[in-house]
Order: C-alpha cells, then sequence, then structure tokens
C-alpha cells in the first residue's frame, strides 16, 4: 500500500468531515442541478422512471401504501442520499454532532435473537445505513460484516478504519466460507444489506409490481444451517432535531423456509421504501429490470 496516498486520503477524509454544514447545502444547491442535467439518461433519468413506476403500483393500493409516494421528487432521493452520507461517515468517525441523535427502537427482538444463536442483522441501502454495521456491535462481541471493494488499496483501507470496531471484522465476498464458519463458531451476528450486489447471483422479487433484485441467498443459507434471521433498518427524521432512528423489526427463526424467507423480506423491503422514499436508493441501476436498457 503506498503510504503517503494513505495519509493523505486520512487527512482529506478528516478535513471534509469537519467542515460545516452552511458549505454543503450551498454546495449542493450549486451542484445539483449540473449533476441533473449530465444524468437525464443515467442515474437522475432511472430515478425518475422508478418513481413513476411505483406511484402508478401504489394507487391501486392505496390501502397499503397510502399517499407516501406521491410527493417524493428525484431532487428529494438525491439530497436524502447527499445528507445521510455525510451523517454515516461522521457517525463512524463518532462526531458527538451524530452520535447523540441516533435513538434505537425494538431493541429487545435483537437481544432476544442473539440468545438463541448466530443471527443475520440485515438491512437495506437507506438512510444513514453505515451507522448500523457499527451499532450492531452493541448486541455482540462479534459482528461480521460483509464489503464490496470500493477504489485503491490506500482508500479501501480507509473505509476499513473508519468502519473499526473492536467487535467487527469485514469480510470480501471471496471470504465467504471463512465468514460463515466463524459466524457459527463464534455464534456472533452476520451484517449485510441485501438491496445491492456486485458479481453475485440474486434472488428474483417484484417490488412495486415490477421485476427486481434482492440479495438474499446468503442469508438463505445460514438460516437453513440454523441461523436466525433479524431484520432492522434506519431513516433520519424530517424535523429540527434530525433524529436518526434505527429500529429493529422482526425475527425470522432457524430453518424458516427458503422461499417464503425471500417473499417476507420483499414485502417489508416495499413498506420500508414507501414510508421512507427519500432515504432509499432508488439510482442503483439494477432495480426495476425491465426499464429501457438505456435507463
Amino acid at each position: 500500500m503506498n503510504k503517503l496516498k494513505y495519509i493523505a486520503y486520512k487527512f482529506a477524509f478528516g478535513a471534509l468531515l469537519r467542515v460545516p454544514d452552511a458549505f454543503y447545502a450551498a454546495l449542493f444547491t450549486l451542484v445539483f442541478p449540473i449533476y441533473k442535467a449530465l444524468h437525464q439518461k443515467r442515474a437522475y433519468g432511472r430515478v425518475v422512471n422508478h418513481l413513476a413506476l411505483a406511484r402508478e403500483y401504489a394507487k391501486q393500493d392505496p390501502g397499503r401504501f397510502g399517499n407516501a409516494l406521491q410527493g417524493v421528487t428525484p431532487e428529494d432521493m438525491f439530497r436524502g442520499i447527499y445528507w445521510n452520507a455525510l451523517d454515516s461517515y461522521r457517525g463512524l468517525a463518532r462526531f458527538a454532532s451524530v452520535t447523540r441523535r441516533i435513538v434505537y427502537e425494538n431493541e429487545e427482538i435483537i437481544r432476544q435473537a442473539v440468545k438463541q444463536g448466530p443471527i443475520a442483522g440485515i438491512s437495506i441501502h437507506q438512510g444513514s445505513f453505515e451507522l448500523m454495521h457499527r451499532a450492531l456491535c452493541r448486541y455482540s462481541e462479534h459482528v461480521h460484516l460483509i464489503t464490496d471493494s470500493v477504489g485503491d488499496e490506500a482508500f479501501r483501507r480507509n473505509l476499513e478504519d473508519l468502519r473499526s470496531d473492536p467487535h467487527l471484522t469485514e469480510y470480501h465476498p471471496e471470504e465467504t466460507g471463512k465468514l460463515i464458519r466463524n459466524l457459527f463458531r463464534t455464534r456472533g451476528i452476520l451484517a449485510m444489506v441485501y438491496d445491492q450486489g456486485k458479481n453475485t447471483k440474486g434472488n428474483a422479487v417484484e417490488l412495486f409490481g415490477r421485476p427486481s433484485t434482492l440479495y438474499l441467498r446468503l442469508l438463505q443459507k445460514v438460516n437453513a444451517m440454523g441461523a436466525g434471521i433479524v431484520i432492522f433498518r434506519t431513516w433520519t427524521e424530517d424535523t429540527p432535531e434530525r433524529r436518526i432512528v434505527i429500529r429493529f423489526e422482526k425475527y425470522y427463526p432457524p430453518k424458516y423456509g427458503e422461499i417464503q424467507l425471500v417473499t417476507d423480506i420483499a414485502r417489508e423491503t416495499e413498506r420500508w421504501i414507501a414510508e421512507h422514499p427519500d432515504q432509499w436508493s432508488w439510482n442503483y441501476h439494477g432495480n426495476f429490470l425491465n426499464l429501457s436498457p438505456r435507463l
């Protein structure tokens, strides 16, 4: 690893996280119109189409979805990702301005689950999701996190340093076998998000009536081997306090059933997105697979 590059990244991360919010607000106002103009047929265009499809589907079942999807705009989503990413990295850096805003709901679900054996704690790319992996360390001394490689080695090392915790071990996707062995040996927690994936085969599902993919095969495997599953999520409240809520939702016992597990988690995912549509990554290219390839 290039040590000079590592130090440069570390200094840059630290400096950028300390820049006042007023600067980031002005930066978004300046840059977003340019980004929008340049990405009409890419990420921005995908969001426009994804939201339109979801709104039409939700209108057919107002009892289930209400009006949650009707008011959100693509700009709302990009702004949500922008600020939640900043909160995520500041939270990982243990900035008090973020950590004091985090509240936990339904903790008894996971506290009871870890008493029964190894579990998987899983979520989606919504809200300040990077904070969720660290949050699991509250409940076990052995949290096993699976991550994709991003950037060069020096950049990845800085991300690992930022996410680090005495109770957290990171694994690359090719280390799945090692992760499973350690999960059951330590009776710990497997941590992962399941709505995006690279170089891996997912599970075909429907989200808002359109074909999509969730990456639940590893969860199906460990569940069949005897691990329970806890699904949980996070979002930031649109209030002056901007509380970051981490809520544990449901426990699936071991050997729940592979097909039923996928079906039930897909429905939960749909509900989470509908409740906080401005905080989910609608721009991901793997969503809603039957859209035109140009988007």
